[in-house]
């Protein structure tokens, strides 16, 4: 029963953490966003972070001021080493601080920190103990079958998150092929097709039907992911990525003129 608990202290705090996140991007964004890695409603290195602050310093005596501190320690090597391995995994970065003061490789920053140790202070010394004390006194059926079906519907999420992730970076290298068949085959100077690239490529020799199927595939999930991380950006066909996205954005544009014209008709 103990991973059980542990299993619902991380859902709990995923949770709180995608809360924060989206409530705070949907303000400074000005429009509802889902900010996380996954579809669901969790932030899972949140969840992750929290669990490793309580096993650390949750039953100790220890006063605020070294919490604070050491928390800012422990969340920013969290946050890094999270950041390093999505990198390594997806070969890919989701988020980008090197214009923000005091970073580390762009994957940390000293606000950041700081909130983040806010934030560990709270669960040590306020929120763990409640919500400890109220899954410990809920029924262990009901914790048991609950708990069966987030860990289903979460396994699903990451399954079909992964599965898109890895068919984007394989459609972008299928549009770098196609592109770079065009100037092996001379159709396109190399100079050429940097310079449409430069601009819209829709009505373009590049936008064949091929390239615009591969756009096209994947919309919701391109979507959520350009809303969730508009930092994201492949380490590699970052120039292609970045016409998927801006082909988005346009169409986006587009069809929400569209929508207006047919409200003032």
């Amino acid at each position: 029963m103990e991973l059980l608990y542990w299993f619902f202290f991380f859902i709990i705090y995923s949770f709180i953490g995608w809360l924060y996140e989206s409530t705070l991007c949907s303000i400074t964004g000005k429009k509802l966003v889902n900010r996380g890695f996954l579809n669901g409603p969790i932030c899972p290195v949140y969840g992750f972070g929290a669990l490793l602050v309580i096993l650390t310093f949750y039953g100790d005596s220890m006063d605020i001021l070294p919490l604070f501190l050491s928390s800012i320690v422990l969340t920013t090597l969290v946050e890094y080493v999270t950041a390093v391995i999505l990198e390594k995994l997806f070969n890919a970065k989701w988020w980008d601080y090197s214009g923000r003061p005091f970073n580390i490789h762009g994957r940390v920053y000293l606000l950041g920190a700081l909130v983040f140790a806010t934030l560990s202070v709270l669960v040590i010394k306020y929120l763990h103990p409640a919500i400890s004390t109220f899954i410990l006194s809920l029924p262990e059926n009901l914790l048991i079958t609950s708990g069966s079906l987030i860990f289903i519907l979460l396994t699903f999420d990451l399954f079909f998150t992964v599965r898109h992730l890895l068919l984007l970076s394989g459609r972008l290298a299928a549009v770098m092929e196609e592109f770079d068949r065009f100037v092996r085959e001379g159709v396109l100077k190399m100079e050429d097709m940097k310079q449409i690239l430069q601009n819209h490529i829709e009505g373009t020799v590049l936008y064949t039907d091929r390239v615009k199927n591969l756009f096209q595939k994947g919309r919701f999930q391109n979507r959520r992911l350009f809303n969730a991380f508009p930092e994201f950006r492949p380490l590699k066909e970052n120039e292609i990525f970045n016409k998927l996205k801006n082909t988005f954005v346009e169409n986006k544009k587009k069809f929400n003129d569209k929508i207006k014209q047919m409200r003032e008709t």
